[in-house]
């Protein structure tokens, strides 16, 4: 389970492992050149109906890696480039659309020589002719200087091509070979829509080019391949530098985080301290029994704040002793299994909530804004959740966990020596909450005399003291 360190080396965030695909540097393509600009826009609407680019939607409960790995085991993954690419035209395509035009123009002129003067109007000249004939009847009409101005930035203009991409080479190359099936579906084929308009496999502007096979790592790549190569999508989110840059922890965070993890430490000296009472009380002086449990600490705060929300030695006491007689009648952690510091925790939280709904009302405002129980709450706890306690806290919602001692056995988080277990429960693929985790270090550090080192190093023997049986080295 990866791990990274805080910007002063106080927490070191447990993070999902790395499930990054490996993506070849380029892949085969089919594209077709020169488009007429009249076509470009159905055509890639009829094409992304058959071929599309981009990777489907997450469904049956299946994280989207999963759904790219299962489509990249069939066709290579095209999502990071763009339908159509627009290009300064070469030289050949303008003198191709010369001849062209001189060819319509001669045409048109034919035409115009074969009519009287008389009935010259209703003659069809063609689009030119009738633009120039346009143009003479409104040559002083009110608009006639932005046509002009627009005649002649049109006349200055470098002339464009429109390039559209047909999707990968394995990925066409199937559906041609599947045409002969697909002729009597109810979806057009590839050959269909080619000949709709008037294009086959076999034209000469249908060409094979090479082009990414991934997106652009950093804005340069991008630039560069959009200008050279093909148009292509740049995930500024999904970088490494801009994850670290985003997800790093403030100064006012981490205080808060130290402050925080001496809550935990205080809850569990508590907690210990009310474990001592209840033997006290159930345990005859003269009796050789011994019972023994480990207490952990576990306190619930509002991050706005920094103010304590719930502490599950508080919600221990309201739920096992008598508040009248200062007795207690039960230990919650001893009696009942889900009874944990991290379960008495949240259920402090919902015991606020049911108090807010009492005294204000369900329909209150203080009451449905508080749903789920521990949205953008954060938890602090002495020792690492076990895998039923860490989805525990994600039912609840909470932001973020931050534990003092790793649990070597069952720990659900995925911190040194765990399960080996390849995602911790914080970060699971498909569930529906996924929160940070972060461990306080336990390290010495290089800096073993200064305040701070020495802050951390009492907080580390503290919780060692309390969590004997989980000592390890980290």
């Amino acid at each position: 389970m990866p791990c990274s360190k805080s910007n002063d080396d106080w927490f070191i965030e447990i993070e999902s492992p790395e499930m990054e695909e490996v993506l070849p540097e380029w892949i085969d393509c089919y594209i077709i050149e020169n488009i007429d600009p009249t076509i470009c826009g159905p055509l890639s609407k009829d094409l992304s109906s058959i071929l599309p680019l981009r990777c489907p939607a997450t469904t049956s409960g299946k994280s989207s890696i999963e759904i790219n790995k299962s489509s990249a085991t069939q066709f290579p993954k095209t999502d990071h480039l763009k339908r159509t690419r627009r290009r300064a035209a070469t030289e050949s395509e303008i003198n191709l659309r010369a001849n062209s035009n001189g060819l319509r123009t001669h045409q048109q002129q034919q035409l115009s020589s074969t009519c009287s003067s008389e009935d010259k109007t209703s003659c069809n000249f063609g689009d030119v002719e009738s633009r120039d004939i346009i143009t003479e009847t409104q040559a002083k009409g009110p608009n006639s200087k932005k046509r002009k101005q627009k005649e002649e930035c049109n006349q200055n203009t470098t002339p464009w091509s429109l390039d559209v991409l047909v999707g990968s080479a394995k990925q066409v190359n199937d559906s041609l070979n599947n045409a002969a099936t697909t002729l009597n579906a109810t979806s057009p084929s590839l050959l269909a829509i080619l000949a709709k308009y008037g294009l086959s496999e076999q034209s000469p502007n249908f060409i094979h080019q090479t082009l990414p096979g991934r997106p652009a790592k950093n804005k340069e790549e991008r630039d560069e391949w959009n200008k050279s190569t093909w148009p292509t999508l740049f995930f500024e989110k999904k970088t490494t530098q801009f994850k670290q840059e985003e997800m790093a922890l403030t100064l006012e965070e981490i205080e808060l985080m130290k402050n925080g993890m001496q809550e935990a430490l205080a809850d569990a000296m508590m907690g210990n301290e009310q474990w001592k009472e209840w033997k006290e009380q159930i345990i005859e002086p003269t009796s050789d029994k011994e019972i023994s449990l480990s207490i952990s600490g576990a306190v619930v705060v509002d991050p706005r704040t920094g103010s304590i929300v719930s502490r599950a030695s508080q919600e221990r006491k309201l739920q096992g002793m008598d508040g009248d007689a200062k007795i207690w009648l039960s230990f919650p952690d001893y009696i009942n299994p889900l009874s944990s510091a991290p379960l008495l925790a949240i259920q402090g939280v919902s015991r606020i909530e049911r108090q807010v709904a009492v005294s204000n009302g369900m329909e209150s405002d203080e009451f449905r804004g508080g749903q789920y129980l521990c949205t953008g709450y954060d938890v602090y706890l002495t020792k690492e959740p076990n895998i039923f306690e860490a989805m525990s806290l994600v039912h609840s919602r909470v932001r973020r966990v931050i534990f003092g001692i790793p649990d070597e056995g069952m720990g659900g988080l995925g911190g040194p020596k765990s399960s080996g277990q390849d995602a911790g429960i914080h970060s699971l693929p498909g569930t529906n909450h996924h929160y940070r985790a972060f461990r306080l270090n336990l390290s010495d550090g290089s800096d073993g005399c200064s305040a701070e080192a020495m802050t951390r190093k009492s907080l580390v023997a503290q919780l060692h003291n309390i969590h004997r049986e989980k000592q390890i080295d980290c």
